[in-house]
C-alpha cells in the first residue's frame, strides 16, 4: 500500500458468533500536501456468494486490464487470463440491452471518483446473471486518473425478487386502477393525515390523488353537508367495532353528488393502538336511486291505502308529532278551522277538539278529560271508545311502533252503538218478561211450606239453569196419603218451562182419578197426554219431546210407600246403607215410543229411619272436576252415605258444596233439582 498507495487482499475474518467468513480488504493511502502518507482508507467486503471482481487500469484515452483475481472462474466461469488477454472481454460480454446506459454513466465515475452500476453479464456457459459492478477511480500525484479498482457483486437473487416485487406492484396497481372502489388510507390519530389514494380516483370520482393526499379538509368538504353530521357521529364506532360502513353523499369533480358506500377498516399495532385507517369508496348511486324509487313508490302504495280506508288513521312519530292522517282523520278534527297538520303535537290536536265542542265526554270536565286522555296516549292499551258531540261513537285503536311513534285507528261504531242499546232494551224486555215468567211458574208450583204437611224433614234444591227452566216438583194429597213427584222436561229455559206448563195441566187430572197404590197411572196418562197434545200419535209431526218423572204414592198409616219411575230413579238411604230404586227406561211421550206402553209400581215398607231422595239429571251429569267428567250416580251415592243420619238442612248443604268444589268454572248443563225428604210414620 505505501509503494502503490493502494492495497487488496482476501483472508478470512473471524464472525461475532465464531465462524471464520472469507473478506475482500481494500486499502487506499491518502498523502499530505508534502507526498507523505497521513491516513489510510479501508474497505472490507464479505465475499459469501459474492466474488471479487476485475481490477482495470485505466488511462486517458485508453483502456488496458491489469489484475484479475482468480475467483473470476467461480463467478463467472472464465479463466483470468481471458479478462486479461481480450480488451473487449467487458463489453462483449454485458447485455446489449444493458450495455449504452452502463457506458453512458460512466462518466460519473471521473466526475464523482466512485460508481456504481447494475446489470446483465454474461457468464461461460451463455447464461446471463445480474452483476453489482463497483468501482474507484485512483489518481496520481498530479490528480490524473491512474487506476479503477473494481468488483463484480453476483445480485442475481436479489434482482430477480425485485423484479417479482416490481411486477406484484404492477399488477396491484393495475388491480386497483381498473377495480371499481377507490382504496384509500389515513392516519388513525394526530391530525389523520391522508397517506394513500389508488389513482382509479380519477376514474370513479374525477380527482388526482394529490386532491386526496394534500388538501386535509378534502373529504369534509365534498360530503354532502345534510349527510355529514350523521356520518361523523358513526365514525366512532369504527374505533369500537374495528370495522364501519356509511352510505353517504359525496361530490365528484364535476360537482354532481353521487352516493358511495364508504367501508373503513382500523389497524392496530402490537399495543392495539390505532395505526391507520383503510377504506374503500365503492359508488352506489344506481343502487340508493333504485332503493329510493321503491321507497317512494312503497309510500305512495301506502298512502293510497291509508286513503281508502273508511276509519281514520293518524301516524305520530317519537316525539308525538303528526307525521302524516287520512282524510278521514282530518275529517274527525276538523271543526271549521282546518285539519291538524303535520308536525303538531297530539297534546295540541286533542286540547283544540275539546276547545271546538267535538268531545262529548268532555263537557264538563275538561281539564280531567284531557289528563286521562293524553295518559292512555303515551300507554296504549285496550280499545277507547270516545262519545262524540254529534252522536256518533268512535273506537279508538292506539298502538306504539318499533321507531317509539304512536300509530291510531279511528272506527266508527255508531251503528254499531245503537243497535247494541236497541238489543239491550230488547233484552231486558226478554229479560222482565221471562222474570214475569218465572214469577208464574213458581206460584203454579206447590209451595215449599206444604212439604212439611207430607214429610218430617226434607230439602228441596230447585235452580233453573236460565230464569225458567224445565224442571219441576209436585206434592198433592191422594186417597189414602199423598204423592210427591219431580220431573225432568225435555229442554231448559222457555222451551222447558213451557213443557212444565203441559206437564202440570195433565198432572193435576191423573192425581184426582188415580188409585191411592197405582202411581204408574198417572205416569201412563202423562204419558198418552204428552204425545197427544204434541201431535206425537200421528204419523206425521215436527215434535220429539217428552219428559221423564219419578213418583211416590205414601200411605202414613201402612208405613208404605208405591214407586213409579220413567227413566227416573228413586234412592233410600238408611242404617243398612243406600240403595237405588230404578223406575222404567221407556220416557213419557217422545215420538219413539208406543202409546200403549206401561209403567211399574215398586211398593215398600218404610219408617222413621228412612230417607228417600229423587234427583234430575242435572246433577248427575254435570260436568267438572280435573278430568272434565260428570259428577255421577256413584259419587251422589257416596254423598248420601256420608251424610247419613244427619238433618235435612246439613244434607243440602253438603250437597251444594260439594256440587259447586266440583263444577268448578265449568258452566252449568242443565236445570238442577234434588228433593230430599223423610216421609211421616
Amino acid at each position: 500500500m505505501f509503494e502503490q498507495n493502494h492495497h487488496a487482499s482476501e483472508y478470512r475474518f473471524r464472525k461475532k458468533d465464531g465462524s471464520f467468513c472469507w473478506v475482500n480488504d481494500e486499502q487506499h493511502l491518502v498523502r499530505d500536501a508534502k507526498g507523505r502518507g497521513c491516513r489510510a482508507h479501508a474497505a472490507h467486503r464479505a465475499l459469501g456468494n459474492r466474488a471479487l471482481g476485475d481490477l482495470q487500469l485505466q488511462g486517458q484515452g485508453r483502456l488496458r486490464a491489469h489484475f484479475r483475481s482468480e475467483n473470476i472462474k467461480r463467478l463467472l466461469g472464465y479463466c483470468p487470463e481471458k479478462y486479461l488477454e481480450h480488451a473487449d472481454f467487458w463489453r462483449n460480454n454485458v447485455h446489449p440491452e444493458d450495455l449504452p446506459a452502463v457506458e453512458a454513466e460512466q462518466a460519473k465515475l471521473f466526475d464523482k471518483g466512485r460508481h456504481t452500476a447494475e446489470y446483465r453479464f454474461r457468464k461461460r456457459n451463455g447464461t446471463y446473471i445480474w452483476v453489482s459492478d463497483e468501482q474507484y477511480l485512483l489518481r496520481d500525484d498530479d490528480g490524473e486518473p491512474a487506476e479503477i479498482v473494481g468488483s463484480w457483486s453476483n445480485i442475481s437473487a436479489r434482482k430477480q425478487a425485485e423484479l417479482a416485487e416490481n411486477a406484484a406492484r404492477a399488477r396491484f396497481d393495475l388491480l386497483l386502477h381498473g377495480a371499481p372502489a377507490v382504496v384509500y388510507s389515513f392516519e388513525a390519530s394526530g391530525n389523520f393525515a391522508p397517506t394513500f389514494v389508488s389513482d382509479n380516483i380519477k376514474r370513479v370520482l374525477g380527482y388526482e390523488t394529490d386532491h386526496y393526499l394534500k388538501q386535509p379538509d378534502f373529504w369534509r368538504n365534498n360530503v354532502h353537508p345534510e349527510d355529514l353530521a350523521a356520518v361523523e357521529d358513526g365514525q366512532a364506532k369504527l374505533f369500537e367495532e374495528g370495522r364501519h360502513v356509511a352510505e353517504y353523499r359525496f361530490r365528484k369533480k364535476d360537482g354532481i353528488y353521487c352516493w358511495v358506500s364508504d367501508d373503513q377498516h382500523l389497524v392496530r399495532d402490537q399495543n392495539g393502538k390505532p395505526l391507520e385507517v383503510i377504506g374503500s369508496w365503492s359508488e352506489v348511486t344506481a343502487r340508493k336511486t333504485a332503493e329510493q324509487q321503491a321507497l317512494a313508490e312503497s309510500e305512495r302504495r301506502l298512502t293510497d291505502a291509508i286513503e281508502s280506508i273508511s276509519e281514520g288513521f293518524s301516524l305520530f312519530d317519537k316525539e308525538d308529532r303528526l307525521v302524516l292522517g287520512n282524510y278521514k282523520y282530518a275529517e274527525l278534527f276538523d271543526q271549521g278551522g282546518g285539519p291538524p297538520k303535520p308536525g303538531m303535537t297530539f297534546a295540541e290536536i286533542v286540547q283544540r277538539a275539546v276547545d271546538d265542542g267535538l268531545i262529548e265526554d268532555a263537557k264538563g270536565r275538561a281539564d280531567g278529560w284531557l289528563r286521562q286522555r293524553l295518559a292512555e296516549h303515551r300507554s296504549p292499551g285496550d280499545p277507547l271508545l270516545e262519545h262524540r258531540s254529534d252522536g256518533r261513537w268512535l273506537q279508538v285503536n292506539e298502538r306504539r311502533t318499533e321507531t317509539g311513534g304512536t300509530v291510531a285507528v279511528y272506527s266508527d261504531l255508531t251503528e254499531i252503538k245503537e243497535s247494541e242499546q236497541r238489543a239491550a232494551a230488547a233484552n231486558q224486555l226478554i229479560l222482565q218478561s221471562l222474570r214475569y215468567a218465572s214469577r208464574i211458574q213458581a206460584a203454579v208450583l206447590p209451595a215449599r211450606q206444604e212439604l212439611e204437611v207430607v214429610a218430617a224433614d226434607h230439602f228441596l234444591i230447585w235452580e233453573p239453569r236460565e230464569i225458567v227452566g224445565g224442571d219441576f216438583f209436585w206434592f198433592q194429597p191422594i186417597n189414602d196419603g199423598y204423592a210427591v213427584m219431580v220431573g225432568d222436561c225435555t229442554g231448559h229455559g222457555v222451551p222447558g218451562a213451557f213443557m212444565t206448563l203441559i206437564a202440570w195441566g195433565l198432572l193435576d187430572r191423573m192425581l184426582r182419578s188415580a188409585a191411592g197404590d197405582k202411581p204408574s197411572e198417572v205416569l201412563t196418562g202423562l204419558h198418552r197426554g204428552v204425545q197427544s197434545l204434541l201431535g206425537q200419535d200421528e204419523a206425521s209431526g215436527e215434535t220429539d219431546d217428552g219428559l221423564e218423572a219419578g213418583i211416590c204414592f205414601i200411605n202414613p198409616e201402612k208405613r208404605q210407600m208405591t214407586f213409579a219411575g220413567a227413566r227416573f230413579s228413586l234412592w233410600k238411604s238408611n242404617r243398612k246403607g243406600v240403595i237405588e230404586i230404578k223406575g222404567d227406561r221407556t220416557g213419557l211421550g217422545y215420538r219413539r215410543n208406543s202409546q200403549e206402553t206401561d209403567f211399574n209400581n215398586v211398593t215398600f215398607p218404610f219408617d222413621e229411619k228412612d230417607a228417600f231422595y229423587l234427583t234430575t239429571d242435572g246433577l248427575i251429569d254435570q260436568i267438572g272436576g280435573p278430568r272434565g267428567r260428570s259428577f255421577g250416580k256413584r259419587r251422589f251415592q257416596d254423598l248420601l252415605k256420608k251424610n247419613l243420619g244427619a238433618s235435612m238442612g246439613e244434607q243440602e248443604e253438603s250437597l251444594r258444596q260439594a256440587l259447586a268444589k266440583y263444577q268448578g268454572q265449568q258452566l252449568r248443563r242443565d236445570d238442577l233439582t234434588v228433593l230430599g225428604f223423610v216421609p211421616h210414620s
